[in-house]
Parts: C-alpha cells; sequence; structure tokens
C-alpha cells in the first residue's frame, strides 16, 4: 500500500472532497486522513478500503464505483450525531458528498419517462406492487403530488419489473429516476399519508443534490435552508 496517499488523494480530487467531507462520510478523523496523505502514516488494506468505500469507489486491482448509497447514509448519521451548531458546516457539504452517489450511476437506476404527473406515476408504480418511496424536491419540500423537480426520484422494490412507462427520449416532457430501496433507504422511509411513503428531507436533499443537469443547479439554495433549519424528529 506503499502508494496510498497518491491513491487517496488522487479520488479525493476525482470527487472534489474535501478531507472534512471524506471524514464525514468515512468516519475517519481528518488528522488520520491528512496523515495518510502526506506519507507520515501507512494505512492498512481495511483503513484504505474504508476511505475509498466512503467515496464510492471498490479497492481491487483498479479502482471501481460501487454504486452505493452508503455516502448519504455516512453523512446523516455524523448529522444526526453532531452538536447543533456544527450541523450548518455538515449540511453545507452535501453537495460535495452527493456527487458520491449520483442517481444515475445508482445499482440499479432506471431513466424513465413521466408523461403526467407524478401522482399519477405513484399511483401506478403502488398498483404494480412497488412500494413507491418519494424523494427528490418532492420530499424535500412535502409535496409528492406536484412535479416540481427537472427529474423527479422514486425508490421502488425492483426498477427493472416496474412498466407503463416508456423510454425517454429528447422531446420527453419530463424524465424520472427510478431506483432500487435500499436498506438506507428504507431506514429514512416515512409514510406521508394515502399510502405515500417518503424519505426525510435530508436525504431528499442529496437526492436531489445528486441528480443531472439542471436539477442539481436548481437545488443549491436549498443547502442554506437546510443547514439553518432546526432538526425535526418524527
Amino acid at each position: 500500500m506503499g502508494e496510498a496517499s497518491g491513491v487517496l488523494a488522487q479520488v479525493r480530487s476525482a470527487r472534489q472532497l474535501t478531507m472534512n467531507a471524506l471524514a464525514d462520510v468515512s468516519g475517519v478523523p481528518v488528522s488520520t486522513i491528512s496523515r495518510i496523505e502526506s506519507g507520515r502514516v501507512e494505512p492498512t488494506w481495511a483503513m484504505m478500503a474504508r476511505l475509498l468505500a466512503a467515496a464510492g469507489y471498490r479497492l481491487d486491482a483498479t479502482l471501481t464505483e460501487t454504486g452505493s448509497d452508503d455516502p448519504f447514509a455516512a453523512i446523516l448519521r455524523n448529522l444526526a450525531d453532531a452538536r447543533p451548531g456544527d450541523r450548518p458546516g455538515i449540511v453545507r457539504r452535501f453537495p460535495t458528498v452527493a456527487r458520491l452517489a449520483p442517481v444515475a450511476r445508482r445499482t440499479g437506476a432506471c431513466r424513465v419517462e413521466l408523461p403526467a404527473d407524478l401522482g399519477a406515476a405513484i399511483r401506478t408504480l403502488a398498483g404494480q406492487g412497488q412500494s413507491p418511496v418519494v424523494s427528490s424536491l418532492e420530499a424535500y419540500l412535502g409535496d409528492p403530488l406536484r412535479t416540481r423537480s427537472f427529474s423527479p426520484v422514486v425508490y421502488v422494490d425492483d426498477s427493472n419489473s416496474a412498466t407503463g412507462f416508456a423510454e425517454p427520449t429528447v422531446v420527453s416532457p419530463a424524465i424520472m429516476f427510478l431506483l432500487l430501496t435500499t436498506e438506507n433507504v428504507r431506514t429514512v422511509t416515512y409514510s406521508h399519508g394515502n399510502g405515500i411513503g417518503m424519505v426525510s428531507r435530508e436525504w431528499a436533499l442529496l437526492d436531489s443534490l445528486a441528480s443531472p443537469g439542471r436539477q442539481s443547479d436548481a437545488t443549491m439554495y436549498l443547502v442554506d435552508d437546510l443547514a439553518t433549519a432546526r432538526p425535526v424528529h418524527d
């Protein structure tokens, strides 16, 4: 692992991660990360694998993206354990962490056309027994029945078996991402009523920031909104 310092620095540069952001998602102290990158500490394989996994990579013969949402779960655990005064700083690192798990590259991600309103799509998915869970801007704003996103994000039990949605084209009125409901997603899901599941505001903001194109740009103003909001405990 003699080249560990260079690999870690390369990964941070590729992901545009600060040491503080990597510490947030990995649980490894900033001081340890700094010592590894400076060559003062030679990390174990387990430590290096942990740091790279937190950045969305698997340590093989080559670096391989995992497609995991673990970075989101990690920073939300950090946020939950943070002192009130530390919360704003952690939330303002959300845009960086969002780049570690882009929705389009998540395991099982499926891009479909959204021809009508999101409510109709949710009802279609529920009718297929897909247990839809709404994320992105709709969940952040607490209104899943209107499409405010450029790219709504909905978690389902099996994205590959969802039917009734066309392949997107350049003239599609809107695009929806169907993602697999993971154990991490289940831990942040609550019932919004009428059988609709939604993720927490924090997870929803991360998904919106992790969405492609204008969606991420349009969400940036909400980072300060969440940073200054009082934590809500359901």
